[in-house]
């Protein structure tokens, strides 16, 4: 899969009941570690039975690496991680 900067991608992330009915709290593995937070759940999509894909903006592709933007409130970023290419699937 070729992907560019402005695609709109999924990232693989597990997923848990949030505060909220329409907020689920999400981690999502990054080439810095772990992270976390709450996003609504229209940004989620179930890829496969039990596996989940937050949507993404990929702002910049670094190799085997995508920095992307996601919407929702994180506990150690703003939103902006780097993510391994892997983990990308078509939105």
């Amino acid at each position: 899969m070729a992907i560019d900067v402005g695609d709109i991608i999924g990232v693989g992330c597990q997923v848990q009941p949030g505060p909220f009915s329409e907020e689920r709290v999400v981690t999502i593995e990054t080439v810095h570690g772990l992270i976390s937070g709450f996003v609504r759940e229209s940004e989620l999509k179930e890829a496969k039975r039990g596996e989940w894909m937050v949507r993404a903006e990929v702002r910049a592709v670094r190799g085997e690496e995508l920095e992307v933007l996601i919407q929702g409130s994180f506990f150690t970023t703003n939103g902006v991680a780097s993510v391994p290419k892997r983990l990308a699937m078509a939105a």
